[in-house]
């Protein structure tokens, strides 16, 4: 969806319901989730300008090709745990207009004529951000979006778990933007 996520357009456009937007979903005072982040990893990614923190024991992949560079953040499954993964992506000069993520957010959403389940307003690293949420044949997707500079936009995505969120919203967080 909006150019961005590439599972953000398919799990929008795959939502089965639609409802009314509500403001910060999670986290009513807009701090992050209270997880001890003191021994995780950074990912710094010099070439977009972010850094981003996670746990220890996950692993980092970037992919390569062309289109939106997509760095993946996860654990693997042992044994009956399950997979957690969560996804950047980000895509050169998707704001041309130079708005701010809020009027990008609201243009994405009257381009495709869609409404997300819910959905609401938080500020990461120190800037604005949107997030959405929708439900598809995978679960329920969390797509949280901001402003990496004026033109590109950077999308953080995971498919809620229970047994992960408060990892992937310490993950979302944690993120900071370096240019």
């Amino acid at each position: 969806m909006l150019c961005v996520g590439v599972a953000g357009q398919q799990h929008l456009a795959a939502s089965q319901k639609q409802g009314s937007t509500k403001q910060e979903a999670e986290h009513a005072n807009g701090s992050a989730p209270a997880v001890n982040t003191s021994a995780w990893k950074t990912y710094r990614n010099e070439k977009h300008g972010f850094q981003v923190k996670y746990p220890e024991t996950w692993m980092v992949n970037a992919g390569s090709g062309t289109g939106p560079d997509i760095i993946a953040i996860g654990k693997r499954a042992r044994g009956e745990e399950p997979n957690a993964s969560l996804t950047i992506a980000i895509q050169k000069n998707q704001n041309p207009k130079k708005l701010s993520i809020e009027e990008w957010f609201a243009d994405q959403m009257k381009l495709m004529h869609a409404q997300p389940e819910s959905g609401g307003h938080i500020t990461i690293g120190g800037q604005a951000a949107i997030f959405m949420e929708n439900t598809n044949s995978f679960g329920k997707q969390r797509d949280t979006f901001t402003l990496l500079n004026e033109t590109d936009i950077l999308s953080l995505s995971y498919k809620d778990q229970a047994e992960f969120d408060a990892t992937y919203n310490a993950i979302v967080f944690s993120l900071r933007v370096l240019k």
